[in-house]
């Protein structure tokens, strides 16, 4: 096992050839007065150690300051050890990063370049390139929190749930379950979201972590909601709803009542949709795009056609205002405007929209998307005499694990 001084030389070392190479500069420019080139060579690759004194002498050839103040990075640490048990618990941390992200260039060059790296990385900085280069320097710890960061951030790839589990098996906290669920969620392996219930709640209770809990029943009752599963989905999303009442959380409840609203649509209960997508509404207060898509649907297929194209006018505008005029989302708006035509069913191009907006689906989204299509594909196929398609479609949802 690698030691805590073997990583330390690692990472001066990685940082420093990344630097250099950086500035396109040669190992002859930086050591020159300082030490031979060969040392510095193995210095770069960890084998040798640089002591902070040698390590910022290095780096000042460069021009960067190498933070070596005790005061300043144990200060650090302990921030570090507030923000990760605010990540872990759904609490406030942009204050802690905000604080000190006026020092990056110092944390980013220093024996705590690792955690606040980390750190840039949960608050939405691109950082995937970065944790690969300096990963060997990395402990356990730091892998696991790398492994759950590398799969927010490209959470379709392929080794996205494997990563989510070897970081459980560090951590084993409710935090890293959280995230190995949504994987599988995002795969369409819901049966395996199901299957995770028993362990991800017994640890979200034993850390006493009313969000994970929150967020594990919600996310289990939405694997439920991507099949139609009403009653199933509602067990689940009442408990979260319950949970999160009354709390620093309430605004996650519109997410809840929308997924719930889209649900009955499927179900065809519009009127039950209709009354929990005003309810997402009231909690967020104000109609975003999934919302208006949903209100005109439930608008267009009760006969309220007029209405509908009055949400309908709303919502395109909202997509231009934020530029989503090429997204999945316009197409769930072109199709919405078509399902106001009369017979838009033996369209061929009604057709030809739905096989765009299922292959963005498909690619963009989490496969229970379909679901709320599956009704119009199937019929619009089978009006167009294309049975084989419907089939091909309804195996392919039949696919998704239950």
């Amino acid at each position: 096992m690698t030691s805590q001084k073997e990583r330390d030389a690692m990472l001066t070392g990685a940082l420093l050839r990344m630097e250099r190479i950086r500035q396109g500069r040669g190992q002859k420019y930086v050591c020159f007065g300082i030490c031979v080139p060969s040392y510095l060579s193995k210095i770069e690759r960890g084998m040798a150690y640089a002591d902070p004194a040698l390590a910022a002498e290095l780096f000042g050839r460069l021009g960067i300051r190498y933070e070596t103040d005790i005061s300043v990075l144990e200060r650090f640490r302990e921030a570090m050890e507030e923000y990760f048990y605010r990540l872990n618990y759904h609490l406030n941390t942009e204050e802690i990063y905000r604080k000190w992200k006026e020092k990056d260039q110092e944390l980013s060059y220093s024996p705590l370049a690792i955690e606040w790296l980390l750190v840039k990385g949960f608050e939405g900085k691109k950082v995937s390139d970065l944790l690969g280069s300096l990963w060997e320097a990395m402990d356990q710890k730091q892998q696991a929190y790398g492994n759950l960061l590398l799969w927010r951030q490209n959470p379709r790839a392929a080794d996205g749930i494997d990563r989510c589990k070897a970081a459980c098996q560090v951590l084993g906290s409710a935090f890293a379950m959280d995230y190995l669920c949504m994987a599988y969620f995002e795969q369409g392996d819901y049966a395996a979201v199901h299957c995770m219930e028993n362990k991800a709640v017994a640890v979200a209770v034993e850390e006493g972590n009313t969000w994970q809990l929150a967020d594990y029943f919600y996310l289990n009752g939405t694997a439920y909601a991507c099949l139609n599963m009403e009653e199933m989905m509602m067990t689940y999303y009442e408990r979260s709803i319950r949970l999160l009442q009354n709390t620093g959380w309430s605004n996650e409840l519109a997410d809840l009542y929308y997924n719930i609203g889209a649900t009955c649509i499927s179900l065809q209960k519009y009127e039950k949709a209709w009354e929990y997508l005003e309810k997402a509404k009231q909690v967020s207060g104000e109609d975003g795009v999934s919302v208006l898509h949903k209100k005109a649907i439930v608008q267009i297929r009760t006969g309220r056609v007029s209405q509908g194209q009055v949400i309908l006018e709303r919502l395109r505008k909202l997509l231009e205002q934020e530029a989503l005029t090429e997204s999945g989302d316009w197409l769930k708006y072109e199709e919405a405007c078509m399902e106001c035509q009369k017979d838009f069913l033996s369209d061929p191009a009604y057709l030809v929209l739905l096989e765009r907006l299922i292959a963005v689906l498909e690619q963009e989204r989490h496969p229970g998307h379909l679901y709320f299509y599956k009704d119009v594909i199937v019929e619009a196929y089978k009006k167009q005499r294309k049975y084989k398609k419907a089939l091909e479609f309804e195996e392919r949802l039949r696919s998704i694990s239950f």
